[in-house]
């Protein structure tokens, strides 16, 4: 999906997907509800003919048989779309509202842990985070509406599809988010380069770690709302990691906390 694209995109749970294995991904995901899929007539009969079968077998619609230019419009992205493009409704997408709802009821006696995104801008690196997320056992994710990019075809991809099964809480202001939270009993923390390391600290009941900025770090309007900041320790004169590689380090040691 192209940048502008997205911007008018931004929160809406129905994304445009693309790619033959992401979208066969998202007709075989329960959380995933497929509107549309749309295959272009120069891709290999055999794929065009498995494509109508699994489709066959979900109960869905037949792909619509398009031709390439068409499906280069819809995918908003002609040199990876693979000749395949889907419309797919995100069921897993809340509110914060709905979020801390859902929360302080019973599931409350659960821990409650969101990973939060902070200007991340690089697709790769957001489904990354997402994935790496889901797999430490994180509860969801806290995804403004500005700063980063909008669940696209690059960032499923990135997921290996898991964003179709991740509890995504849309906000507006990351910092009004923050607040809510902060309201509702959750710690904030996020990571930079001083503050406890992550072997030191101790994750509580209800908490939110932010991941800032690839080259920046995290914005100060974020910093200024933290309980907390966490770094990692670092060897052999490297100053910094990925943002998504950090991201992960961060959510397995806060799941293997307790």
């Amino acid at each position: 999906m192209s940048s502008n694209a997205n911007q008018r995109e931004r929160g809406n749970p129905s994304v445009t997907v693309f790619g033959r294995r992401a979208v066969e991904e998202a007709i075989v995901t329960p959380e995933a509800e497929v509107e549309r899929v749309a295959v272009s007539g120069r891709t290999p009969k055999e794929y065009r003919k498995a494509l109508r079968a699994l489709c066959h077998e979900r109960g869905m619609a037949m792909p619509d048989e398009l031709d390439e230019r068409e499906i280069g419009r819809l995918s908003g992205d002609p040199r990876h779309d693979q000749g395949v493009v889907a419309r797919v409704r995100l069921t897993r997408v809340m509110d914060l509202d709905e979020f801390i709802v859902s929360r302080h009821g019973p599931a409350s006696r659960e821990p409650t842990r969101l990973i939060g995104l902070d200007g991340v801008t690089n697709p790769q690196n957001v489904g990354m985070i997402v994935r790496s997320a889901m797999a430490a056992g994180m509860t969801g994710v806290l995804w403004p509406a500005s700063g980063s990019p909008w669940v696209s075809g690059l960032i499923i991809k990135a997921s290996a599809g898991v964003v179709y099964r991740t509890p995504i809480v849309r906000c507006g202001s990351l910092v009004e988010a923050l607040w809510e939270l902060r309201a509702k009993g959750y710690e904030t923390h996020g990571l930079a380069m001083d503050g406890t390391t992550l072997d030191e600290h101790d994750p509580a009941h209800r908490a939110v770690y932010l991941v800032g900025a690839e080259a920046t770090g995290l914005s100060d309007e974020v910093l200024a709302e933290l309980d907390g900041r966490l770094s990692i320790p670092m060897a052999n004169g490297v100053e910094s990691l990925n943002a998504a590689v950090a991201a992960s380090l961060v959510c397995y040691r806060v799941m293997r906390s307790g």
